[in-house]
């Protein structure tokens, strides 16, 4: 508990500083840095499930109640699912270039959803600390590129939702998510308490409008800074020659998978007649903040833009679910 204690600290003085993801960044670098000095560092063996109830809560609480009435356009959506699976293709580069294994190879390329990915990455038998490296790569490139697309930076949280946070619905929610995610885990569902706090997010947001369902910027500033805190202990014992063959690795897959975006984004734009820069900003592997801010100074169509990236988090969360549920079939 300690170490959170301390990690949420200098989360909180990353974010004062308006270091971009501070939050999460801040107890990254700090657990490198008492690992490096010799310091134990250590977390609750729970420290994940709250992650994934909180940031599954967000995700589905993210969707706009008349998402439910006017829908999301289908062409679009199978352009996103397109250009998602080339982007999960790209992991074949690590698999054939570097010999990475299988599992690592397709975890490093997955577009996104890194609670997801740590969820997965945890539960492998060694954790592995490349699949984290990549992704943090990526999400520091991506924020460094939406920097590129705007004059100046933005201060403005915008997964910070509420006007008012309601304790009691927050409170209804959590319990019902948790207790459904126990049953998940106990049938060996992958990412089980982040699966059912997304359903659940949705559910009360989409269908019982009035409960108010909304995520206190506290709340999320923890669950991100524990977040972080996993990531660290996994970032931390890489060496300095594993540091130089993981940013090459990175570098590699995620311009690969720029790449695809690009392509898709263009190919679909002369289809759907939708400015080229929207769809790609829409299909970016990952940083739903980043992107979305880009999309507000731009002048751009933000609202799509971060429901795509809501759409593409839901799609990464489930797939596990639905692959699972086929497995046994295929073994047999």
């Amino acid at each position: 508990m300690t170490t959170l204690l301390v990690a949420f600290a200098f989360s909180a003085l990353f974010v004062a500083l308006s270091i971009p993801l501070g939050e999460m960044f801040g107890s990254i670098v700090i657990i490198i840095v008492l690992s490096k000095l010799g310091v134990q560092t250590k977390v609750p063996k729970h420290t994940l499930v709250l992650v994934q109830l909180a940031l599954g809560l967000s995700v589905g609480g993210l969707i706009p109640p008349s998402f439910f009435a006017t829908g999301f356009p289908l062409v679009m959506f199978a352009g996103l699912v397109i250009c998602m699976a080339l982007q999960v293709s790209c992991g074949y580069w690590l698999l054939q270039r570097f010999s990475w294994s299988k599992g690592d190879s397709l975890l490093a390329s997955i577009p996104g959803a890194m609670a997801a990915v740590m969820v997965l990455n945890e539960a492998q038998k060694a954790p592995s600390a490349k699949v984290i490296f990549v992704h943090t790569f990526r999400l520091i490139f991506l924020l460094l590129l939406s920097g590129l697309l705007v004059s100046q930076q933005s201060n403005t949280h915008l997964l910070e939702q509420p006007l008012g946070f309601n304790v009691l619905t927050f409170a209804l929610a959590f319990m019902l998510a948790g207790g459904s995610g126990v049953v998940l885990n106990k049938l060996g569902i992958p990412a089980p308490y982040m699966v059912t706090g997304m359903l659940v997010g949705i559910g009360l947001n989409g269908f019982v409008p009035e409960l108010n369902l909304s995520i206190s910027p506290l709340i999320m500033m923890v669950a991100i800074s524990a977040l972080g805190v996993v990531m660290g202990l996994r970032l931390c014992n890489i060496s300095a020659q594993e540091f130089r063959r993981f940013t090459f690795a990175s570098l590699c897959v995620t311009v690969l998978s720029l790449s695809v975006t690009f392509v898709c984004a263009f190919a679909f734009s002369l289809w759907l007649d939708k400015p080229f820069i929207v769809l790609s900003l829409s299909w970016m592997p990952g940083s739903i903040e980043a992107m979305t801010v880009a999309a507000l100074y731009l002048g751009l169509e933000p609202a799509l833009i971060m429901l795509s990236h809501v759409i593409r988090m839901m799609i990464l969360h489930i797939v596990p679910v639905v692959v699972l549920a086929f497995k046994p079939k295929q073994h047999q």
